[in-house]
């Protein structure tokens, strides 16, 4: 029996098949997890790797076996792009392999004479220039996090110019700081997947757009999508209580596929919206749909907000990013005015997906933007990467210079050995001094910043630049400013330490508070604080504030991640891959 869903180029049987059988080649063991089913036609599947909970997906689909097919497809998009992995430092060996992230990636090494200037080996005259219009972007602020190699420079690698086939050199850095998962797609064929791609990048263009400015829509009629049963009899069922689900033309007058689902929720005068995008009306709807409540059930329909009036709020880059990471973000009441913007209009497109991804690039080439394509296809399936300048961008561009990835990686290896050096109270201040001076916010997550993975319960799993900050005026002897830091600490981590790492901070207050009291003596206390804190508490502290022991059971690393268990598990999936890019190409993956 073969199942064939509208817009697929092979049938649903076969493109599992051909997915589990990859997954097993690469000797992934994954594990589907979260299934929902809140109603006919809903679907949705978390998929993982086992050694690696990182490695995950989500999937979605009007049947069981579509959402898991979608939940693969979204992994293996991950892992050829190396998505996956685009927050994470992969360790000295392999930043000194012959090829760090693909075969064909370039390296523009950072010279005295290049540093404060784009050579023109990267991007484009016209791209150095989009990118570099509002900020003054060097070399060293492209040097990828995943090499976080100063000495090897800048890795750049090819994606083509759909519309005149000029081959343009994208930094690493560039793609993971700015455009997240937008624009990839893995499918059963080029075409499904380059249509799958452009067709995400329309959707999440015209729902920033919408939400920017407010834009009201036409309902779709009933008599339209009664022509579509499954899709109409899953709207019907959403309806019901407190719950109203209105469907929305979100085309803009026909311009692009688009369909816009909202959820009103009267318990709590709620909304959220979901926006799905493809050539074929019935697969946008369907789409939109499954979009709409994946990996939610009806008891997680009360965590969106009420519709405001503030279109400043709306535009605000915060909100938008929450819309596509989750959805959770505030929607304008203007999109529900009485009368809409634009008139309803009964869009669809027949044809073959290579059609269709021509009509798709024909919208945006009228918009005026370029369209810039990279194909991966060393796992055997057809995964693409598509960015589209101007348009397909999920973060602000000034990112690069203010939120950039890579912003400790000067601080790494000073870092990951920290908990182990043995230094004067002076180098101490010095280091605690450089640290400050490094304006990281005091609440960031040290293993975020400096691209860690970090074991489920180690001390490196919670801690913050704060906490690192309190534990060296500790061994610096700079009692004042120890103090400062774990009252922060322990405001902060409330809700974020575990109930025994924030009585330990709750206790280090206490016993700094002694220390600098000239009217209280620190025995006089003792038993106090061994009652309140326990003793094995108060011990630890008071064996840090007396030298003993440093940094609160934060083991150090090297490089190459020595004793970070899940991201040593995470590197070895990436150098799989690797693995299989080396056989397609002929090159050395060491």
């Amino acid at each position: 029996m073969s199942t064939i869903l509208t817009g697929k180029d092979a049938p649903l049987e076969q493109t599992l098949e051909h997915f589990t059988d990859v997954a097993r080649r690469l000797n992934l063991d994954i594990i589907e997890d979260n299934w929902l089913n809140p109603t006919d036609n809903l679907w949705s599947v978390n998929i993982k790797e086992a050694s690696c909970p990182q490695i995950f997906a989500n999937g979605k689909g009007a049947c069981r076996e579509a959402a898991l097919a979608s939940a693969y497809g979204e992994l293996f998009e991950r892992l050829a792009t190396h998505c996956s992995f685009s927050d994470y430092y992969l360790g000295d060996e392999n930043a000194n392999a012959e090829f760090v992230h693909y075969s064909d990636e370039k390296w523009t090494e950072i010279t005295d004479e290049n540093q404060d200037t784009l050579p023109n080996e990267i991007l484009n005259a016209s791209l150095r220039k989009f990118y570099t219009q509002h900020s003054s972007l060097t070399l060293k602020n492209l040097v990828d996090l995943q090499s976080s190699s100063y000495k090897r420079g800048v890795c750049s690698i090819p994606f083509t110019n759909a519309r005149n086939g000029e081959v343009v050199y994208f930094p690493v850095n560039l793609l993971d700081n700015l455009y997240a998962s937008n624009g990839m797609s893995a499918g059963n064929s080029d075409y499904e997947a380059l249509v799958q791609g452009l067709s995400e990048i329309i959707e999440r263009y015209v729902k920033n757009e919408i939400i920017k400015r407010g834009l009201a829509l036409p309902l779709i009629p009933d008599g339209l999508l009664e022509r579509y049963p499954k899709s109409f009899n899953t709207l019907k069922a959403l309806n019901g209580g407190n719950l109203k689900v209105c469907a929305y033309d979100a085309s803009l007058g026909g311009k692009f596929p688009v369909v816009c689902v909202v959820l009103f929720n009267q318990r709590n005068a709620s909304c959220y919206a979901a926006f799905g995008s493809h050539p074929i009306f019935e697969v946008a709807l369907e789409r939109t749909l499954t979009e709409l409540m994946q990996g939610r059930s009806f008891s997680d329909l009360d965590n969106f907000e009420e519709p405001t009036f503030d279109l400043e709020q709306t535009s605000d880059c915060e909100n938008l990013i929450s819309h596509f990471v989750d959805s959770t973000g505030v929607l304008p009441i203007e999109m529900f005015k009485n009368i809409p913007d634009f008139s309803f209009v009964s869009w669809d497109f027949t044809g073959s997906t290579h059609d269709q991804y021509k009509a798709l690039r024909y919208m945006v080439d009228k918009l005026g933007f370029d369209v810039y394509v990279r194909s991966y296809k060393f796992l055997d399936i057809p995964v693409y990467r598509i960015i589209v300048p101007g348009m397909s961008e999920i973060y602000p561009i000034d990112d690069l210079i203010y939120n950039n990835n890579n912003q400790a990686i000067l601080y790494q290896e000073a870092l990951m050995t920290l908990p182990e050096t043995q230094e004067d109270k002076e180098t101490y201040v010095n280091y605690l001094d450089e640290l400050e001076n490094a304006q990281f916010a005091d609440e960031a997550s040290l293993c975020q910043i400096l691209g860690l993975l970090p074991d489920a319960g180690s001390a490196w799993e919670s801690m913050t630049v704060g906490e690192l900050k309190c534990s060296i005026a500790i061994c610096a002897g700079e009692f004042e400013r120890a103090l400062e830091y774990a009252r922060f600490v322990a405001t902060f981590g409330k809700h974020n330490l575990s109930l025994e790492r924030l009585r330990l901070y709750q206790c280090l207050i206490k016993k700094l508070e002694l220390k600098l009291m000239s009217n209280l003596k620190e025995n006089d206390y003792s038993k106090a604080l061994e009652t309140i804190y326990s003793k094995k508490t108060s011990d630890c502290v008071q064996s840090h504030l007396d030298g003993n022991e440093q940094f609160f059971n934060l083991n150090a690393t090297d490089l190459n991640l020595k004793g970070f268990l899940s991201h040593q598990a995470l590197i070895r999936i990436y150098l799989k891959l690797k693995e299989q890019d080396a056989k397609k190409s002929g090159k050395k993956n060491a």
